[in-house]
């Protein structure tokens, strides 16, 4: 390494006697100059080794693979309750009973999402095994995922909201609930060449994922409810176009925030949409890869968890939008009529 470096310096230094060679110059800025070029090929050589040292680091962490007991896949012959489409340029098959036991699942059974309490995946069980016992069975979870020349930083795990694995072929997040003493609250699971062959950390933000994403975060926010004893939401379809536009104004302006470009709150422009009611409430979020990842991020932020499971909430409608680089923008509405 030590040698690659002085040679790139010798390199330089002869490089800059040519360039400078021609102009006259006095030795001093002669000097300088031919002391900056090395500084700066110094700086990049460094840079180089560091880049690589981190792709090296990613490539063997993600080819690290945990066994387990049991895979614990739920094996189902019912009829799915519907189909929304994925970031995965697949459908998910949507199982669940009254919001029960709800699961997800691909036609090909090559990824899914589980949810319910007592239910063991993976050797872990939701509502009952802590984020302390997961890291101590299987270990130090991935940081980040290379595909091709990307390295793809994950969440950190400091803040204890998730941890993700690469399980028997299967890239596994454990979603933790932060709010009921770190206990898993969900588990998702993904074929490895399946997240390989996603379009980049997002997936492609087409008109039939926005109406996909939509509808399921619905049905995460109605498993929550009924999970914690409350009654499910009714989907209100007729906020979606307000919903969306506050998404989209959100991109179009650069901003995060439930004050929009205009100066609108949540109230106002729910009731310029033509709906005079007794309560409202707004969740918005960005940034999370999909619905399932936006949803349980909002359960581990308090005043968005105490919207999700507010009792005296009865309805709720969403607005998905996408900005240039696929990153989704949710906006949440929940009212209750007079």
């Amino acid at each position: 390494m030590k040698k690659l470096i002085k040679d790139l310096l010798i390199t330089a230094i002869v490089i800059g006697g040519c360039v400078y060679g021609f102009k006259h110059i006095d030795h001093t800025q002669l000097t300088e100059k031919i002391v900056t070029v090395e500084k700066e090929i110094k700086k990049e050589t460094l840079q180089k080794i560091e880049n690589l040292q981190v792709k090296e680091e990613a490539s063997k962490e993600q080819q690290k693979e945990i066994k387990v007991d049991n895979l614990g896949i739920p094996k189902i012959t019912s009829a799915p309750k519907m189909t929304v489409a994925s970031e995965y340029n697949k459908d998910w098959y949507v199982y669940e009973n009254h919001f029960k036991n709800f699961t997800l699942t691909f036609s090909d059974k090559s990824g899914g999402y589980v949810a319910g309490n007592g239910r063991t995946i993976f050797d872990a069980t939701i509502g009952k095994t802590t984020y302390n016992e997961i890291k101590q069975k299987l270990g130090t979870p991935l940081s980040q995922i290379e595909k091709g020349n990307v390295i793809y930083q994950l969440s950190s795990s400091k803040d204890k909201e998730q941890l993700l694995y690469n399980i028997d072929g299967y890239y596994v997040t454990f979603f933790i609930d932060n709010h009921n003493h770190n206990k898993l609250r969900s588990v998702q699971y993904i074929k490895k060449d399946v997240e390989m062959q996603k379009n980049g950390y997002y997936g492609q933000g087409t008109a039939k994922l926005k109406v996909g994403y939509e509808k399921l975060m619905v049905e995460l926010i109605n498993e929550s409810r009924v999970e914690f004893g409350l009654k499910p939401l009714t989907y209100d379809h007729g906020l979606t176009a307000q919903a969306r536009n506050h998404s989209q104004d959100m991109i179009d302006h650069h901003y995060f925030s439930h004050s929009g470009s205009d100066g609108s709150q949540p109230q106002s422009r729910m009731k310029a949409a033509g709906y005079n009611e007794h309560l409202y409430a707004e969740n918005i979020a960005s940034g999370q890869f999909s619905s399932i990842y936006a949803h349980e991020a909002l359960m581990n932020s308090l005043g968005h968890r105490e919207n999700i499971l507010n009792p005296e909430l009865t309805h709720v409608g969403v607005g998905v939008a996408f900005d240039t680089k696929n990153v989704p923008y949710y906006t949440i509405n929940f009212y209750t009529p007079f």
